[in-house]
């Protein structure tokens, strides 16, 4: 039997997710953990989650390069 050894100590999760109430409204949260909280605490009926891509990191310049 093979085993897994965690080598990195990041979180794992990189992704955003949106969760989508019945009346139009969304939430963005930053982990799976919480879109599931908002699913069963909100008084709005939950409809979906979307799983959006990682926003990216941007340099401190903003020109991109180093400095």
């Amino acid at each position: 039997m093979k085993s897994f050894e965690d080598t990195d100590s990041r979180p794992y999760d990189r992704h955003r997710y949106r969760v989508k109430f019945i009346d139009g409204s969304f939430k963005d949260v930053a982990s799976y953990a919480e879109a599931t909280d908002l699913w069963y605490a909100s008084r709005l009926k939950a409809v979906v989650i979307e799983v959006l891509p990682a926003q990216k990191k941007q340099s401190g310049s903003g020109r991109g390069g180093f400095g």
